[in-house]
């Protein structure tokens, strides 16, 4: 075990990356969070659950980063019911595995039983951009998650809003405080383009760190701090056990 990782974690999350909307940086996301806490706890305490029938982070998670383990369990028509019951029956597990990390890639879509599922995680990352085409129907998935934690009377999961595609030195975020202000969501650190990071595989496993690109080396690197310390280190729970929730909190910049 490298010095440098985190030996153990207070306990098991099962983080969610998901989204109603197609093309926000789903797939992408996961890899690039199960890349980042691979250098900051031991990679066996990471497991990837890729439900897109695309495979994506299959694909590259097993190129890339063989030392993940990835579950390819794909959510569709013919296999919803028998796949999510499987996911939901992993992430019941992993509550017994302390200083284990379930990330979820979720399929774009409307599904009820899959928002259900996604409702069991400890957080959920949403993934948009600042256009009204990506923000409307993410108020709409964010939306329907607030009633899921209302039907159970629960506060979990922590509804994280990741943007994405943001231009380089942005730091108004009013638009999307503005457009999320009655929802209880906190706001991530900015990711200037989730797709970049495709460019750092091409097929041979490589460390990214070797790659060119220092803008989504140094986004990645703040965005994993972030997870570390409000998801991992559950900051989020002394946020939200406060008696007058913030919202639109935006902890690092």
């Amino acid at each position: 075990m490298a010095s440098n990782k985190t030996k153990s974690l207070t306990g098991a999350k099962s983080i969610f990356v998901a989204n109603v909307k197609g093309g926000v940086g789903k797939s992408t996301l996961s890899i690039m969070l199960a890349r980042s806490l691979a250098d900051r706890i031991p990679a066996q305490n990471i497991t990837v659950i890729d439900t897109d029938l695309q495979r994506t982070a299959t694909e590259f998670l097993s190129k890339s980063n063989p030392e993940i383990n990835v579950e390819f369990l794909p959510i569709t028509p013919a296999f919803e019911n028998t796949n999510i019951s499987l996911v939901q029956q992993f992430i019941k597990q992993n509550e017994f595995r302390p200083g284990h990390v379930a990330i979820v890639d979720t399929p774009a879509g409307s599904s009820q039983r899959l928002w259900n599922l996604v409702g069991e995680g400890y957080c959920v990352l949403i993934p948009t951009t600042l256009s009204n085409a990506d923000l409307y129907p993410t108020e709409n998935f964010i939306r329907s998650m607030d009633k899921v934690k209302a039907r159970y009377g629960k506060s979990y999961p922590h509804l994280i809003v990741c943007p994405n595609k943001i231009p380089f030195g942005q730091k108004d975020f009013s638009i999307m405080a503005e457009r999320l202000r009655n929802h209880d969501v906190v706001i991530g650190p900015p990711l200037r383009d989730l797709a970049s990071v495709r460019h750092f595989y091409n097929g041979k496993v490589e460390n990214w760190e070797n790659k060119t690109n220092t803008n989504a080396q140094s986004d990645f690197k703040h965005f994993g701090s972030f997870i570390e310390k409000f998801v991992l280190g559950e900051q989020l729970d002394k946020i939200y056990s406060k008696d007058d929730k913030p919202k639109n909190v935006i902890p690092i910049r």
